[in-house]
């Protein structure tokens, strides 16, 4: 999973979509590097919190990533599939979307550009991908 969103992830990088993640998890993560970066954006999150919007919005939802830079992909490369929901969005519309579900997650983009990202998740050694129709 993780060789398809770091490339799905450049993709969305490049188009221009906004991404942003749930940091709340319904399984523990125990994957070394995921947690490591799972519990540094908890931290993050909770560090600019500010107390007057602790009243109205949970910082830990829909936390922003930046897929243009390295830290920001990896970490959706790393999570996006682990959290209770991840997106990302051009414009209004929802281009792509994980919910609870470390196997599937949800692209909505024209069929030529999927095809190429798949074609380049196998050729960079993803073996398992499958579409559900």
């Amino acid at each position: 999973m993780e060789i398809f969103l770091s490339v799905v992830g450049r993709h969305l990088g490049r188009i221009g979509a906004d991404a942003a993640i749930d940091l709340y998890v319904d399984e523990t993560i125990t994957d070394p590097e995921p947690k490591r970066a799972f519990e540094e954006m908890v931290e993050e999150a909770r560090s600019t919190q500010t107390s007057a919007s602790s009243r109205h919005e949970d910082c830990l939802m829909a936390v922003p990533l930046d897929l243009l830079s390295e830290r920001g992909l990896m970490r959706f490369t790393l999570l996006a599939h682990r959290t209770i929901g991840c997106e990302a969005s051009l414009g209004d519309e929802l281009v792509f979307s994980t919910v609870e579900n470390e196997r599937i997650v949800c692209v909505d983009l024209p069929q030529v550009d999927v095809e190429a990202l798949e074609a380049e998740a196998r050729q960079t050694g993803a073996e398992s991908l499958s579409r559900v129709a």
